[in-house]
Parts: structure tokens; C-alpha cells; sequence
């Protein structure tokens, strides 16, 4: 019986190897033709998101690589046959709800959508008050003042002086 060399081994396994990592490699599935996808079509989808990185952009406006790189995510996935809120709910999970450009309406959320209109509320409540306490009392305050007779000789000449213009 002979005996194989180490390197022959060797060399077969490293073969071997080549040819799995070979057959995984054409096994993976393509990615599909988006050339039927319009740009239209991508942008329509996209004004439904914001960009995760900037502050209030829309990613159908946004100008970075990776707004980018989301635009063509939207396209492979039209292609692949997925509607819009797949592919929203595909980037609500990449991204998290920032994603939407708007906080959820659940949970400890909803004071981002009941503060604003309790704060114009009160704020409104407060100035229509505050109006009508300052309006009262410039009123009271106007009312004519019975006038007394002066106490001095001086403050009745001047009276008498005054009299005379009226």
C-alpha cells in the first residue's frame, strides 16, 4: 500500500474548499432587474420616509450616499414585487420610527401630540384672562373722581383760574 503525500492532501482539500465556497457563491440569488423601475416610481415611494441621518429631509430630497443606497433598497424591492407598506415596514425596522418623520401615536408618544395643542390652549386661555382682569381694571380706574372742594386759598384760585378756560 502507498502513502500519500501531506501535500497532495493538502492541495485536495484546498480544492475541495475552492469548490463549496464556489457553489455558495453562484447559489445566491440575483438581485432583480430594476431597470423596469422608474425613478418616478422610487421617489413616489420615498416621500413617505425621511432620511435617518438628516434633520427633517425627505429622502426623496436628500443628496447623501446612503439616501442613495435606500433609493436603490426601494428599487430592489419594487422589483421584487413588494408594496409600499412592505417596504416601509421593511425601513421601520432597518431604522426605527425616525424613519417616518414622525413620532408613533402610541404609548408614552402620544404627549408629542397632546402637549402643542394643550400648550395653545392654556397659552390662549391664559391671555384671553389676563385681557379681562386689565380691561376691568382700566375701567374701575377711569371712573370720574368726585371732585373735592381744594382745602387751601391757593388750591381754590387755582381752581377758580382753571374754571374760567373750561
Amino acid at each position: 500500500m502507498k502513502i500519500i503525500p501531506i501535500r497532495i492532501i493538502r492541495v485536495l482539500i484546498f480544492l475541495l474548499l475552492l469548490a463549496s465556497f464556489t457553489g455558495a457563491a453562484l447559489a445566491q440569488t440575483p438581485t432583480p432587474d430594476t431597470s423596469a423601475i422608474t425613478a418616478d416610481r422610487v421617489n413616489e415611494v420615498a416621500r413617505g420616509l425621511w432620511c435617518p441621518l438628516c434633520n427633517g429631509v425627505r429622502l426623496d430630497a436628500c443628496e447623501l450616499k446612503a439616501c442613495d443606497q435606500m433609493k436603490e433598497m426601494i428599487a430592489i424591492k419594487l422589483a421584487e414585487g413588494a408594496t409600499d407598506e412592505e417596504i416601509k415596514a421593511y425601513f421601520l425596522e432597518q431604522y426605527g420610527p425616525q424613519v417616518f418623520g414622525q413620532p408613533p401615536t402610541e404609548g408614552f408618544n402620544w404627549l408629542a401630540w397632546i402637549l402643542p395643542v394643550v400648550g395653545l390652549i392654556g397659552g390662549g386661555l391664559f391671555v384671553w384672562l389676563r385681557t379681562r382682569r386689565t380691561i376691568g381694571r382700566e375701567i374701575a380706574g377711569a371712573a370720574p373722581a368726585q371732585s373735592a372742594a381744594p382745602a387751601d386759598d391757593y388750591s381754590q384760585k387755582l381752581e377758580q383760574e382753571l374754571s374760567r378756560y373750561d
